[in-house]
């Protein structure tokens, strides 16, 4: 899934070498844009049930244990089971349960003044809504999306500067993600997806952090 990078190519750029800490980055961003966009397939699930990529067993943080409860939720899942979940909390009929744009946290409404920055904003950065996405920029998945590409990248367009990064960042999705993650968690339709916000809280903690201390 590609929410949001429709970028300007410049074949004469050599990407970076991303390092290795930036790359898992990247791959966390991309896994909660995935999850937040639509309800995992039964290989996604399967991926994030065995994978040993994160976390060894010495590690007792806050993120590896919301990352290891997050596995234990995706080996007990049943597919059919999430995707009802996603769709009963974040798209419903009528006004979803869940909210899961930026607006919606910042400013009480949809499509509002928050959402009108955000596409200024990635207009100079020269990204641009992707043409089959069926959300606005303002969207978690999206949001993520973004930050997936400013932290490692593509093969024509190098890492954004940390600086950068950590602008995105603080101004569109450190200003609201606790109210989402709430949301999420304290949802009566949500059982997978309380863990899925539970990892998120858990992780955008550590980019917040990072930040400060860059």
């Amino acid at each position: 899934m590609k929410m949001i990078v429709d970028a300007p190519r410049n074949n004469d750029l050599q990407a970076d070498v991303v390092l290795p800490e930036d790359q898992a980055r990247a791959e966390i961003y991309a896994l909660l844009g995935n999850l937040f966009y639509q309800s995992p397939s039964a290989e996604l699930l399967e991926t994030i049930a065995t994978s040993q990529t994160m976390c060894n067993d010495d590690i007792d943080s806050g993120f590896c244990r919301a990352w290891r409860a997050l596995q234990q939720a995706a080996t007990n899942a049943d597919v059919e089971a999430v995707k009802d979940e996603f769709d009963t909390a974040f798209i419903g009929t009528g006004r979803q349960p869940v909210m899961l744009y930026g607006s919606f946290y910042l400013a009480g409404f949809l499509n509002e003044k928050p959402l009108a920055q955000l596409r200024d904003e990635l207009t100079k950065m020269g990204l641009a809504r992707s043409g089959d996405s069926h959300e606005t920029e303002d969207h978690i998945s999206a949001l993520c999306d973004v930050m997936r590409f400013l932290v490692a990248g593509d093969q024509d367009t190098p890492p954004a500067a940390l600086d950068a990064q950590r602008d995105f960042f603080l101004r569109n999705i450190k200003s609201w993600d606790s109210r989402l993650c709430d949301a999420v968690i304290g949802a009566n339709q949500t059982y997978f997806y309380k863990h899925v916000a539970q990892f998120a809280r858990e992780f955008f903690a550590i980019e917040n952090e990072s930040f400060a201390f860059a």
